[in-house]
């Protein structure tokens, strides 16, 4: 049975984690796990279908794009054609802190929600407005990583979401697809077509440009496959969670079938 790259749910207990932890040198910024060959073709054929919606580059970044294709893959390349070789989602981020750390390129495949090109731009805090208690919980300690990040050392965390369909693209254009998916949930099958969804984040300042990459790699289990003390703390978290943060993890419409689900499963 696989297992998730990582579980951030080490608690039955829902928290305003930032969880920011550096990366040991030895460990690699990128990793594979075993739906690696499925990823890269899926991947591949979104960019391939429509480029400019997966991916957005400008003149600004080109450097910063081939700074981190060297530091990813050994290649001088742009973001697009190293993206095409990783199951990571990468973003570059500029080094400014006076203006926010806009997003200044990206490929990102594999999104829960939301689309690199309508972020395009957008200061970091201005990326996440949506998030409920962003602002007085996590903002400041989010600009001081970024303004303080040296370069020569990564920094990961974890994010983590419940969604009603295996889909990997998640992004604005799939949501009638994952409406679909989600009308089809019912007690029977809840533990088999939600799943977990882990995304593994890390942060980099490129030495030469000065400017920040950002990587997603994004993991997922069905619910019947996590390990119990796993399904434990989640139903643990879901049930302390604010009712607005289950509502901006799209997790209402179902979160009645999948903690009834949780509690039998846990028993």
């Amino acid at each position: 049975m696989r297992k998730l790259i990582h579980f951030p749910l080490s608690s039955d207990t829902f928290g305003h984690q930032f969880g920011i932890k550096s990366l040991n040198k030895e460990n690699q910024i990128t990793k594979r796990t075993d739906c690696y060959k499925d990823e890269i073709s899926l991947k591949n054929d979104l960019i391939k279908t429509d480029q400019d919606y997966y991916s957005v580059s400008t003149d600004r970044s080109i450097k910063s794009e081939e700074e981190a294709s060297i530091l990813l893959t050994n290649k001088r390349n742009s973001l697009l054609e190293t993206a095409k070789s990783l199951q990571e989602d990468l973003v570059i981020l500029s080094g400014d802190s006076n203006f926010g750390h806009p997003i200044i390129a990206g490929v990102v495949c594999f999104p829960n929600g939301w689309a690199i090109r309508e972020k395009f731009g957008m200061g970091i805090d201005k990326v996440h407005d949506p998030v409920p208690d962003y602002a007085e919980v996590m903002s400041k300690s989010v600009n001081k990583l970024l303004t303080n990040l040296r370069h020569g050392r990564t920094f990961w965390r974890s994010n983590w979401a419940v969604r009603p369909s295996r889909r990997l693209d998640q992004s604005p254009k799939m949501k009638s697809h994952v409406e679909k998916d989600q009308a089809k949930l019912n007690s029977e099958n809840v533990g088999d077509k939600c799943f977990f969804r882990v995304e593994y984040q890390t942060l980099t300042r490129l030495k030469k440009s000065g400017d920040i990459l950002f990587t997603i790699l994004t993991d997922q289990l069905p619910i019947i496959e996590l390990k119990k003390w796993q399904q434990k703390n989640l139903l643990g978290v879901l049930k302390t969670c604010p009712e607005k943060t289950i509502r901006y993890k799209s997790i209402s419409p179902f979160y009645d079938l999948l903690c009834k689900d949780l509690e039998k499963r846990i028993r």
